[in-house]
C-alpha cells in the first residue's frame, strides 16, 4: 500500500517526494545503454533496490530529480521512520584534498580539484550539479563535469574532528547541527573524496571510500513538484 507524507520545503511551493518507481527505474537502465565503457557500465548496473552516487547523478542528468540533503532532514523531522530502515545517497560530493589515499578515486579527487581551481583545502568542500562523463582513465570508468546548476560551499562541520559528533538535524545546506543531546551521528574522514548519504539509522556519513558501493537495502528519493501548493508529498511503496 502507498504511504504519503506532506511538508512544506523551503522556496519551493510544492514537492512530491517516494522511492524511485519501477518506470523511473527503466528510464535509468535505458540511459546506461548509452555508455560505452564496460567499467562505467559496472558503476552504473544497480537494481531498483540499491543506490550509489553515480546513480543518482546520472537520474538526474536524464530529468529525474532525487532529494538533497536538506529535503530528506526535512522529511525526518516530519516522519523518522519514513527513511529508517534503508539508506539514500545525495548527488553531492565532499572533497577534502587534491588526492585520496584510497588510489581508486585519487584520480577523481584531483580532477575535482582542478574544476575549482583549488589547491589547498582549509576545510571540506561540498560540490552540487555534477554531472557524469565517461573516462577511462578512472577506475569507476566515470568522471565529472560542471552542470547547469554546479555550486560548491566549504563544510567545516564536515571536518574529521567532528567525526562521530551527534546533532538532530540539519541547516538548509544539510550540514548537521551539531547537538550532544542528540540521536543522530555524523561519520567522516581526514581527506580525500567521498559521498554523502543518510544512513539505516539516520546517521550522516560522509566517511566512505568506494563511490560505486551498494547494497540492497539502498533507495534512491525522487521528487517532483506542483504549483498548487504549499505541501510536500512523500510517497512509500
Amino acid at each position: 500500500m502507498e504511504k504519503t507524507i506532506r511538508f512544506i520545503p523551503k522556496n519551493v511551493p510544492y514537492l512530491i517526494a517516494g522511492f524511485l518507481s519501477e518506470n523511473e527505474q527503466k528510464i535509468y537502465e535505458d540511459a546506461i545503454k548509452k555508455f560505452n565503457n564496460e567499467r562505467a557500465k559496472n558503476s552504473l548496473d544497480i537494481s531498483i533496490k540499491g543506490s550509489n552516487l553515480f546513480k543518482v547523478l546520472l537520474l538526474n542528468q536524464v530529468g529525474i530529480r532525487t532529494a538533497t540533503l536538506p529535503e530528506l532532514d526535512q522529511i525526518i523531522q516530519l516522519d523518522n521512520n519514513f527513511l529508517n530502515g534503508t539508506y539514500e545517497d545525495v548527488p553531492s560530493l565532499v572533497l577534502r584534498s587534491n588526492e585520496d589515499t584510497y588510489e581508486r578515486n585519487d584520480y577523481l579527487a584531483e580532477t575535482l580539484a582542478k574544476l575549482i581551481k583549488k589547491r589547498k583545502f582549509n576545510e571540506p568542500v561540498v560540490m552540487n550539479g555534477l554531472e557524469l562523463v565517461e573516462d577511462g582513465n578512472s577506475f569507476y570508468g566515470l568522471n565529472f563535469k560542471r552542470g547547469k546548476t554546479f555550486d560548491y560551499f566549504e563544510a567545516p562541520e564536515l571536518n574529521n574532528k567532528n567525526n562521530q559528533q551527534k546533532f538532530v538535524r540539519q541547516d538548509e545546506r544539510g550540514m548537521p547541527i551539531f547537538d550532544k543531546k542528540g540521536n543522530r551521528t555524523l561519520y567522516t574522514r581526514d581527506s580525500g573524496l567521498s559521498g554523502l548519504y543518510l544512513g539505516r539509522g539516520l546517521d550522516l556519513y560522509s566517511d566512505g571510500g568506494s563511490l560505486a558501493y551498494s547494497i540492497d537495502y539502498g533507495r534512491v528519493v525522487v521528487v517532483g513538484g506542483e504549483a498548487t501548493s504549499q505541501k510536500i508529498v512523500k510517497r512509500k511503496q
